[in-house]
């Protein structure tokens, strides 16, 4: 059998859960998402490669959650988050399951020419939000697991009532 590895674009994941989150909140949000992910995974007997793109420092860090299936990386120096993400498909052996956590148009291409599974910061949300048990997430996982197509339609870019609004608009008679 082999391991799930999710390897998640943080700050992504976070803009997209929280729009216009400010850059205090902001950085106060990695810890919910880093304990969120690691009961996540935790549940699924996964693992997980949070990435966050750094602010300045010389070099990349990594360091793995106590306890967690968790390991938390900061790009640093000539390295970007994005390139981070990419280096960790590319390291992976051939038995691990990998999903990419990004809406990020270059990192879902990288995950596309890789072959792996590709997930939406919104499809990781609901399942964070739900947990495993919970239809929602499970269906949004689930469709997840097999896509091999980049979110490009409409309603995987806007939330849903602005969908909603956006249905009424095309279906009112003119």
């Amino acid at each position: 059998m082999s391991q799930t590895l999710f390897i998640v674009d943080g700050y992504n994941v976070l803009h997209a859960l929280f729009p216009g989150i400010a850059r205090d909140e902001l950085f106060a949000r990695r810890d919910w998402l880093t304990d969120r992910l690691a009961d996540h995974v935790a549940l699924l007997d996964a693992a997980a490669v949070l990435v966050f793109d750094g602010a300045g420092p010389v070099s990349t860090s990594s360091h793995p959650i106590s306890g967690a299936p968790v390991e938390v990386c900061f790009a640093g120096g000539r390295f970007t988050a994005d390139t981070l993400i990419a280096r960790r498909i590319a390291e992976q052996p051939p038995d691990v399951a990998i999903v990419v956590v990004s809406a990020d148009a270059e990192v879902q291409r990288t995950a596309a020419r890789a072959g792996v599974r590709r997930m939406t910061p919104r499809e990781l949300g609901a399942a964070l939000a739900h947990g495993p048990d919970d239809d929602a997430a499970a269906q949004a996982l689930d469709s997840a697991r097999d896509s091999t197509r980049m979110p490009s339609r409409l309603e995987d870019k806007v939330d849903p009532e602005t969908l909603r609004r956006l249905e009424d608009l095309r279906r009112k008679p003119r």
